[in-house]
């Protein structure tokens, strides 16, 4: 179990979606809250004012690498939210699923995890978050 907060923020492209939330499901298992946008963020809804709301409430965030999610400005931002703001600093987790050369040099000195299947990818998340 994480031990700083239990609240984990899903950051990825749209065509990773059904990926990405078989992975929360897993996150979702293991007792962590799992803040994903697309299904946090009702239709109707303010997005930009919600998507900061889930940002600053989380207490890591998980960033899905894809060569779509590097093309993704919603990706990019929360990136860039992630490494600045002093509450996440050192709980931002990198998630290769699918290599590329685009992803920012700063997420190779972060631990990281390597996709291999939902429950594999899940628990070395959780790993990673139970580390002081």
């Amino acid at each position: 179990m994480p031990k700083k907060s239990s609240s984990v923020f899903l950051s990825y492209a749209r065509s990773d979606r059904k990926l990405v939330q078989r992975i929360g499901k897993h996150l979702r298992e293991a007792g962590l809250e799992v803040w994903d946008p697309d299904e946090s963020i009702l239709p109707g809804s303010n997005w930009p004012a919600e998507l900061q709301a889930g940002l600053d409430s989380a207490g890591a965030l998980v960033v899905f690498i894809s060569p779509e999610a590097m093309e993704s400005r919603s990706v990019s931002y929360e990136i860039e939210y992630a490494l600045v703001a002093r509450h996440l600093r050192g709980r931002l987790i990198p998630v290769t699923i699918k290599p590329t050369k685009d992803a920012p040099w700063i997420l190779n000195s972060l631990p990281s995890v390597r996709y291999e299947g939902p429950s594999k990818t899940g628990k070395q998340i959780v790993h990673l978050l139970s580390q002081p």
